[in-house]
């Protein structure tokens, strides 16, 4: 990438000598253009992420020359460059920062709550209505009345729902899922850890002060995305990253006075 970025952190600066250039690095040459097209490239990147990623790009790469670039100037862009929230209390970039935090989400599944018992006789409504073609209750089930399944390959969730008139499936079920849950794996990440991917620093430390949890640690397959495995999909290859050197100052992390 063709510059570096300089970042302090916020009342406890990090160590000059804890970031390494990777990939091209600094003086590699590429333009704030080549940058953009990555990450807009990226499918791992929500929208949010991307705004995040490319307002620590422009301020590294466009706004701050290496001659003039700080840590507080940087940040400053940066911030600026995503604005506040409609409170106007707090920056959007902090919140981006946090949601970047490498997890798993089960994603939607929840939202889809019927009951999968078995079905003894026929739904009225005829053969093509779900419940007849699934052979299954259909029932609404209650959020509190699921039982979680575990992949044996990936360690992601598939939720089994049911109703009030089926709990003795929902006990048998969830007896059922003990042994096979406790040997599957840690679920592999699917959101966050981009930061990591475009820009090199401590991240864990950084994580752990804007998710306001000292002790969080990250998933056991690393804090980038690029590091954690793809399920049926070839692994992403390794992105050139900007360096993020910390200095010596104070970091602008005071709530903006008002809205913007």
């Amino acid at each position: 990438m063709g510059a570096a970025l300089h970042l302090a952190h916020a009342g406890n600066a990090l160590p000059a000598d804890t970031t390494r250039t990777k990939g091209k690095g600094s003086g590699g040459g590429e333009t704030f253009a080549d940058f953009a097209r990555q990450v807009y490239n990226d499918q791992r990147a929500t929208p949010k992420a991307r705004e995040m990623l490319l307002a620590f790009g422009y301020a590294t790469m466009v706004a701050h020359s290496e001659e003039t670039r700080d840590a507080n100037a940087v940040w400053a862009t940066a911030r600026n460059a995503m604005g506040t929230t409609r409170t106007g209390r707090h920056w959007r970039l902090d919140e981006a920062i946090a949601e970047d935090a490498p997890r798993y989400a089960s994603g939607k599944e929840r939202a889809h709550r019927v009951c999968v018992a078995p079905r003894l006789r026929p739904h009225p409504d005829g053969a093509h209505d779900f419940r007849n073609q699934l052979g299954i209750c259909g029932t609404h089930a209650d959020w509190e009345h699921h039982a979680i399944e575990k992949q044996a390959g990936t360690g992601w969730f598939k939720f089994h729902w049911f109703c009030r008139r089926h709990l003795d499936h929902l006990a048998r079920v969830r007896e059922q899922l003990q042994e096979p849950n406790r040997r599957a794996p840690e679920p592999i990440p699917n959101k966050g850890g981009l930061l990591s991917v475009y820009f090199e620093a401590d991240w864990l430390s950084m994580y752990r002060r804007w998710l306001g949890t000292p002790d969080w640690q990250p998933p056991v397959y690393g804090i980038s995305a690029d590091d954690w495995p793809i399920p049926g999909v070839e692994k992403v290859p390794p992105r050139a990253r900007l360096r993020l050197a910390a200095i010596d100052g104070t970091l602008l992390v005071e709530a903006p006075e008002g809205p913007r």
